[in-house]
C-alpha cells in the first residue's frame, strides 16, 4: 500500500527545509569566528612596538559609547594620553588617527584570539605593533611592610644603570646626592619591585623637568611649575593620566619630598607633605615607559633627559603579602 501522497512527500520537504537552516547556522558561526564584534575592541590595551630603536611601549583605550561614534585615548611612545580621532570599527578591523609630533598617524588594528596586531603609518613610514589586554592588577587585601632598601648609598652609583643597560657616565654621586650634569639618559635601579612605598627627595637644578617611574612604567611628574594650577602634567601627577588635586610643588633650586605608595594599580602620592593623589587607579603605562608588561615587577627609574636634576635619600619599602 502506497499510502497518502502528501505523507510520503513530507520527509523530503522537511529535509529540504532543515538543510538550508543548518547551513545558515553553520554560516553564522563561521562569520562570528572570522569577524570580531565591536565589543571585542573595547577596553585597555598594552602595546609593544616592533622593529624600532629606543622606546617600544604604548597604551590604547577604546571606550564604549551609546552612539555609533567610538572614542578612546592613546599614549604613543612618549607624551600623555591624548584622545583618538576618526575612530571606526568594521568587522575585525579598528581604525583611527592620532596627531604625534606634528604628524598625522593613521592606525589600523585587527583583532584575533583576544589580541591586536596593527600598524601606525604616516606619509613616509610604517611602525608595526602588537597589543594585549591590560591585566586587572587587583590589590591584595592584606600587606605588611618589608625591610626598607636604600637604593642610593650616597657615595656611588652601585645598583644603577642607564635604561639601555650601559654605565651611567652622565650621572654622578657626590656628598650624598645623585645628579646628572646635563640632560642625558634615564637611570634605573637594578632591582625590580611590585607593591611598595617609595620615599625620596629631589631638586630641579634648571628650568627643565624630570620624573620618577614606578615599576619603570608609571611616571610621577616633576616639573618647574611651582604653585601653578594643577593639571595631569603637573608635579606629582601620574603623567598624562591623573592630575594632582592641589599645587604643592616648589620652585627650582629647592629640595622637595616625594612619597608614593603603589599597590597593584592603586597609587597614592604625597608631595611636600601634601596628599595630591589618594588611592587612584592608574589606567596604564605613561609615555617613555620601559615596557608595557604591567603584570611584571619593574625598577625605579629616574628621568634624566629633560634637564639637570638631583636626588637624595632614595628609600623603598616593599609591601609583602601578610601571612595569616
Amino acid at each position: 500500500m502506497l499510502g497518502n501522497p502528501v505523507q510520503r512527500a513530507c520527509p523530503t520537504l522537511l529535509r529540504s527545509a532543515v538543510l538550508p537552516l543548518s547551513l545558515l547556522v553553520a554560516l553564522t558561526i563561521f562569520i562570528q569566528s572570522v569577524f570580531a564584534a565591536e565589543s571585542d575592541f573595547i577596553g585597555r590595551w598594552n602595546l609593544t612596538l616592533l622593529e624600532t630603536d629606543g622606546y617600544t611601549s604604548a597604551w590604547l583605550q577604546i571606550q564604549p559609547t551609546a552612539s555609533k561614534d567610538k572614542s578612546g585615548q592613546l599614549v604613543w611612545i612618549f607624551g600623555g594620553a591624548e584622545p583618538l580621532e576618526d575612530v571606526s570599527i568594521s568587522e575585525d578591523t579598528l581604525t583611527f588617527s592620532h596627531l604625534f609630533m606634528g604628524k598625522r598617524l593613521h592606525f589600523t588594528a585587527r583583532y584575533a584570539s583576544n589580541a591586536l596586531s596593527g600598524t601606525a603609518t604616516d606619509h613616509s613610514s610604517t611602525i608595526r605593533w602588537n597589543g594585549v589586554r591590560a591585566p586587572d592588577l587587583r590589590a591584595p587585601t592584606a600587606l605588611r611592610p618589608g625591610t626598607p632598601v636604600a637604593l642610593f648609598t650616597g657615595h656611588t652609583l652601585s645598583g644603577w644603570t642607564l635604561r639601555n643597560g650601559s654605565s651611567p657616565s652622565c650621572w654622578h654621586a657626590e656628598a650624598g646626592i645623585l645628579f646628572n650634569d646635563r640632560s642625558c639618559a634615564d637611570l634605573k635601579s637594578n632591582i625590580d619591585f611590585w607593591n611598595f612605598h617609595l620615599h625620596l627627595e629631589f631638586r630641579l637644578d634648571d628650568k627643565g623637568g624630570s620624573g620618577v617611574y614606578l615599576r619603570g612604567r608609571y611616571e610621577v611628574q616633576i616639573d618647574h611649575d611651582g604653585n601653578m594650577p594643577p593639571t595631569p602634567r603637573s608635579t606629582g601627577a601620574i603623567f598624562g593620566h591623573i592630575g594632582p588635586t592641589l599645587a604643592a610643588g616648589k620652585n627650582p633650586g629647592e629640595w622637595q619630598t616625594l612619597d608614593v605608595t603603589l599597590i597593584g594599580r592603586e597609587v597614592t602620592v604625597r608631595l611636600n607633605d601634601h596628599v595630591v593623589i589618594a588611592h587612584e587607579q592608574i589606567p596604564g603605562p605613561t609615555g617613555a615607559a620601559l615596557d608595557s608588561d604591567e603584570a611584571r615587577p619593574g625598577p625605579i627609574m629616574l628621568q634624566g633627559d629633560h634637564g639637570r636634576v638631583s636626588f637624595r635619600n632614595i628609600v623603598i619599602t616593599p609591601l609583602l603579602h601578610q601571612i595569616p
